[in-house]
């Protein structure tokens, strides 16, 4: 009989501390607290794929991580020690929000056991569904979540109304999960956020941002940055505002919170491309990757101090780290006068 080799000796020890190390599922933890820790700033990330808003296409979305290469063929991580970020938007006009969110969350556990991350940020559609704003849910999406709570619906409430308001409330299966996410994450010298930071932001610090944005989805605190049209999740101003202005106040958020760039989603961009903007400090990923925004697949890649375009037509360079100086010769010596 041949000895077993190393290899298969380590891999029954290793599988559970491997599954050990991935997330539970969110009904088997305690409701998020507003107190909680939520992790925002991350360092030596060899490479990170950020993809923008999903609005309820799961197929769009596994179809843009299979082109960036962090699923495989059955949808599962195969991105190693990549960082995914999703910059919100997940659920409204379409009407498979609830498998986009299962995707994510599965994905989530598969990453962090391989050494990688899935940072699904809260974006404005996210936290309209947390505080009941429902004007963009389709039919079809509000009765995907009938089976969410035990109750039936009222008598001409629309099918799902009570299951969808379970599922996104403090201790739903949705629900819990999105208020355990950031707004705002740091990712070696980029910022990665749903529409973007504005000056005006009351805070110094990126745990300071993500509470206040966090303030509006826990009863009984004052009025936060989920709902303020000039909080993160619906700040426009540098994807639209004037050319210098504009400018001023993105170097200054950078500066604020030790950045290079900024990456956002929350504002389409009908063509299809990614965009830069200030010398490449302004970054817009939201593509239109639903089937309702024209099924554009697009991701953004950052590693090795390169910023990439990813399309299926091929890569696509927007900013290029600058050439090392060549050394200076020394100054031949002088001779005497």
């Amino acid at each position: 009989m041949t000895a077993p080799s190393p290899r298969a000796l380590l891999v029954p020890l290793l599988v559970p501390l491997l599954l050990a190390a991935a997330p539970p599922p969110p009904t088997t933890l305690a409701p998020p607290r507003l107190e909680d820790v939520i992790p925002d700033t991350f360092s030596g990330v060899e490479r990170v794929v950020a993809v923008g808003d999903v609005h309820g296409d799961v197929d769009a979305l596994k179809d843009v991580l299979r082109l960036a290469g962090l699923i495989d063929e059955k949808g599962k991580w195969s991105g190693g020690k990549a960082h995914l970020v999703q910059t919100g938007d997940i659920p409204d006009r379409g009407e498979r929000t609830r498998e986009a969110f299962e995707l994510l969350m599965r994905l989530e556990g598969e990453a962090l056991a391989a050494g990688g991350r899935v940072h699904a940020l809260l974006g404005n559609h996210e936290v309209m569904n947390m505080l009941g704003d429902l004007r963009y849910v389709s039919p079809g999406e509000l009765a995907s979540f009938a089976d969410q709570s035990p109750e039936p619906d009222a008598s001409g409430s629309p099918r799902g109304s009570n299951g969808h308001r379970e599922a996104y409330g403090p201790k739903g299966r949705y629900g819990q999960w999105l208020r355990r996410h950031a707004a705002v994450v740091r990712i070696d010298d980029t910022l990665f956020v749903h529409g973007g930071v504005a000056p005006r932001v009351p805070a110094k610090t990126l745990a300071e941002l993500n509470r206040w944005v966090r303030q509006d989805l826990f009863p009984g605190n004052p009025p936060g940055g989920a709902r303020d049209a000039q909080g993160p999740l619906w700040f426009r101003g540098y994807a639209q505002g004037a050319e210098e202005g504009a400018r001023q106040s993105l170097e200054e958020v950078l500066r604020r919170f030790g950045a290079k760039r900024m990456v956002m989603g929350h504002t389409t961009d009908r063509d299809g491309k990614i965009r830069t903007r200030f010398d490449g400090k302004a970054v817009f990923i939201d593509t239109g990757l639903s089937t309702g925004y024209g099924r554009h697949l697009a991701a953004l890649e950052l590693r090795g101090g390169k910023v990439t375009a990813l399309y299926k037509e091929g890569r696509e360079e927007l900013v290029t780290p600058p050439a090392p100086s060549p050394p200076q010769a020394a100054p031949a010596p002088r001779g005497r006068p």
